[in-house]
């Protein structure tokens, strides 16, 4: 090669150049030099010392043009290298020089890698060879659960080794660490920086919520050692802890809280947003209540951030979603101005924060419905519901309805259809329907407010809503909990009770008399409920109570031990001539039951089920049972068994001849046991047994492993974790086990094969061992098995149940039956 590549070369080595080199050079011409100069790259000229220069003077141009001529007659133009005696070395060692043979090994010395490095790669290849060999060899012996394990092991290690970790946007991190942090501070920063190294962190560059917690637990307990020394924070460690920090989904609830305190300390840390974070830390600040600092700072960055094409959009955007929620209308109407106006024009739903801020004010109330008008226009048919529910509850939380309806109107209508200003609503508004969807939709997103607003409103306009929607009302008021809804619910529900006294109290004045009737309001204030004021309700509700808003009432009241109440409100039942159902009367019940006066609540199923008719179901019996005194009283009298023996076998007919049906998992799992365990407790040992096989047949009900253990052992033995009760668990689990061996060995005995049972047959083994641990309570054990089924069948006739128990008789099962079969054709 000629020199060129000598002096291409040499601008990337060090400057060293043996004695021998330098004395020949001394040797060539002085103009030669000046040749090989032209090949150097100004890099090379610019690294000479400068006072090499200073001592020497630069020739005339008439002088080096003389030189140049000289030297081009004095060059080989074959370009012969070795007329130079140009000797190429290397240095092994401190002062130690090996000579090369060429200047192609020269270059290969120069530009190569180091020969530690070329070892340690060709060592690392080795043991990636090998590693991967034993790997398949371990799938080949039929170890493939245990070649993954190694073989994610040696992943992870290369990953960790080898590779840093990547952002959402493929952007690499590189290997993050925090380094010059010692003594006290040490702990703090070494934990986080741990987390930094965990290679499992952020997978895929999208951070999960363990992630962004984790992180954030890390960088919290180090940011007071941090602020002592910030310059010692890389770059890239700053943008990995915003980049899981600052993720926007369910993952980072506290997402805004987070990029303030990142933002703040990138600030003192002297490091630059981004423009896109600098939009974030804004509305952070804006957000954690720096509301004026915020607009300060978004008003200051008008030049840089609202002025470049990538950040115009969202910046203009962040300016009118926050000047909005800051009342500063008229600044943010003229930034939704810019936007719009715009070449990138926005989306015209930014218009919605100015709406609602505009409504606020009366004042501006006309203008915030033009701006409604104005964005209706600009979306034109890509209007969504979505959005009306948005300017629909932007004026209903003002309490401006009227503008309100006149926006649902729009959204139900094609055509214009004008409501504003009228005394009466149109035919195809003002009606009962078109009100009711109206009440539904709000009660369904959750606008109880707002419904109750729409409500007060239509009744001004002489519309009367539907009991059925004011029932939803009430029922989402009552169980949202809170004791402001609580009260309006209340309020509400005792208006219509009286309004439907009212009408009552009429329709008994025109039966008294053939003449006109005079309206006149008897009471015009509904009964004073807990929380109101002495002055009455606010409004006045037209529409009557039904069944359902008493039970509404009468649940409410159960559930809070108010039985006063309950006994007024029963009282107003009878009083507005609605016949009570099972439902109301087991809330009645109830709450005799709670509050201490069981022959009461006994008095009152009996006038309401002999006299009044009214339909049983299966949680009226769950509440009677629960009446017995076994299940009441601490310590009971023995006196009481006989009373609860008859009551009990009482209800137990009762609730065979009602006609109703299971109508949850929750009343099949607690009816069978709360009676088994109310006639044991009551000593009712026959009773109890007739009940278990009625119940069989009737209700579906068969013993489990944990009842059998429970009824041989005692109630509450599962609940209470004590040495006794695991004392008698493991007793009564021995005697259960003793009993199936007793009962196996006496199939075997019939001819049974011994082999694994069916189902059925298991069903059977639950139900005889059933039977045999209540004879056991009983003390009856060694009774002969026709003495015992003649007190059965006796028991049986009191319970109503011999055709069902004894005489096994289809049509009475199928009668009573409590829960139907799915056909196979439904199935």
């Amino acid at each position: 090669m000629p020199a060129r590549a000598f002096s291409l070369d040499l601008s990337r080595t060090s400057s060293y150049v043996c004695k021998a080199c330098l004395t020949s050079l001394r040797s060539v011409n002085t103009p030669a030099p000046a040749l090989f100069a032209r090949q150097y790259s100004r890099k090379s000229k610019r690294s000479e010392p400068a006072e090499s220069e200073k001592g020497h003077e630069f020739p005339a141009p008439s002088d080096l043009q003389r030189m140049l001529s000289e030297d081009l007659e004095n060059v080989n133009l074959d370009g012969d290298s070795k007329s130079l005696g140009i000797n190429y070395f290397t240095q092994v060692g401190t002062g130690e020089r090996q000579p090369l043979p060429d200047n192609d090994a020269f270059s290969e010395d120069s530009g190569g890698l180091d020969t530690k490095v070329l070892s340690a790669i060709n060592d690392l290849e080795k043991r990636m060879v090998f590693t991967l060999k034993m790997l398949n060899n371990l799938e080949k012996q039929g170890k493939r659960d245990k070649a993954d394990q190694l073989r994610k092991q040696f992943k992870n290690t290369l990953r960790v080794q080898y590779k840093g970790k990547t952002g959402p946007e493929s952007e690499t991190y590189g290997l993050l660490q925090i380094p010059g942090f010692s003594g006290k501070s040490h702990k703090a920063v070494a934990a986080l920086n741990f987390f930094l190294a965990r290679d499992e962190v952020v997978p895929g560059g999208i951070p999960r919520s363990r992630d962004v917690a984790e992180c954030w637990k890390a960088y919290s307990a180090a940011r007071s050692a941090l602020s002592t020394a910030y310059k010692n924070v890389p770059r890239q460690v700053w943008d990995f802890l915003w980049m899981v920090l600052s993720h926007e989904g369910v993952e980072n609830p506290n997402r805004m809280d987070h990029i303030y305190v990142l933002a703040k300390d990138m600030q003192a840390a002297g490091v630059v947003l981004r423009d896109s974070r600098q939009l974030l830390a804004i509305e952070a600040m804006f957000i954690k209540g720096w509301e004026a600092e915020a607009i300060e700072a978004w008003k200051k960055a008008v030049v840089t951030l609202g002025s470049k094409p990538e950040t115009f959009k969202p910046y203009y955007e962040l300016g009118v979603r926050m000047l909005s929620l800051h009342g500063d209308t008229e600044r943010a109407q003229r930034a939704a101005h810019t936007l719009m106006k715009s070449s990138h024009p926005s989306n015209p739903r930014i218009l919605i924060p100015v709406i609602r801020a505009l409504a606020i004010k009366e004042s501006t109330l006309e203008e915030a419905w033009d701006t409604y008008r104005d964005m209706r226009t600009l979306l034109g048919d890509t209007m969504k519901i979505e959005d009306y529910d948005e300017i629909i509850n932007a004026f209903l939380s003002v309490n401006s309805v009227e503008f309100a309806l006149q926006t649902f109107v729009d959204m139900m209508f094609a055509a214009p259809v004008d409501i504003r200003g009228k005394t009466r609503l149109p035919m195809a508004v003002g009606n009962q329907f078109f009100v009711g969807k109206w009440l539904k939709r709000l009660i369904g997103e959750g606008n109880l407010d707002g419904a109750y607003k729409v409500l007060v409103y239509v009744q001004g306009k002489g519309v009367t809503a539907a009991p059925i929607q004011l029932n939803g009302l009430i029922g989402a008021w009552l169980r949202s909990g809170s004791a402001e809804n609580i009260m309006m619910a209340e309020k509400l529900a005792w208006s219509m009770i009286q309004a439907r006294l009212d009408y009552v109290r009429l329709r008994q004045r025109e039966a008294l008399i053939s003449g006109p009737v005079e309206l006149y309001d008897p009471d015009p204030y509904t009964p004073n409920v807990e929380g109101e004021d002495e002055g009455g309700p606010e409004f006045k509700c037209l529409s009557r109570a039904t069944v359902e808003t008493f039970s509404l009432l009468a649940e409410n009241y159960c559930s809070r031990r108010l039985h006063k109440k309950m006994v007024k409100l029963f009282e107003k039942l009878q009083d507005a001539e609605i016949g009570a159902t099972g439902f109301i009367m087991n809330q009645l019940i109830r709450s005799y039951s709670q509050n201490g006066q069981a022959k009461e609540a006994i008095q009152i199923y009996q006038m309401m089920t002999r006299e009044n008719g009214v339909q049983l179901d299966g949680h009226t019996f769950l509440s009677m049972f629960n009446l017995l005194s076994v299940n009441r009283l601490v310590q009971r009298d023995p006196q009481l068994y006989g009373d609860d023996t008859e009551a009990g076998r009482q209800f137990f007919a009762d609730m065979v001849q009602a006609d109703w049906q299971l109508d949850s998992a929750e009343l099949f799992a607690q009816l069978p046991r709360t009676i088994i365990f109310s006639l044991l407790k009551a000593k009712d040992y026959t009773g109890t047994i007739v009940a278990a096989r009625a119940m069989r047949l009737l209700l579906g009900f068969h013993p489990t492993d944990t009842f059998l253990v429970e009824l041989t052992s005692g109630v509450g033995t599962l609940s209470v974790k004590t040495q006794r009760n695991f004392n008698r668990l493991t007793g009564a689990s021995r005697r259960i086990e003793a009993l199936m061996r007793k009962y196996r060995m006496e199939l075997i005995e019939k001819g049974h094969p011994g082999d694994e049972m069916t189902t059925e047959e298991k069903v059977e083994e639950a139900h005889a061992v059933m039977e045999q641990l209540i004879l056991i309570k009983a003390g009856a054990q060694q009774a002969k098995s026709w003495d015992v089924e003649s007190l059965l069948e006796e028991t049986a006739r009191d319970m109503g149940v011999y055709d069902i128990v004894v005489l096994k008789d289809s049509e009475a099962i199928a009668r009573h039956k409590k829960f139907s079969v799915p056909n196979q054709e439904d199935m």
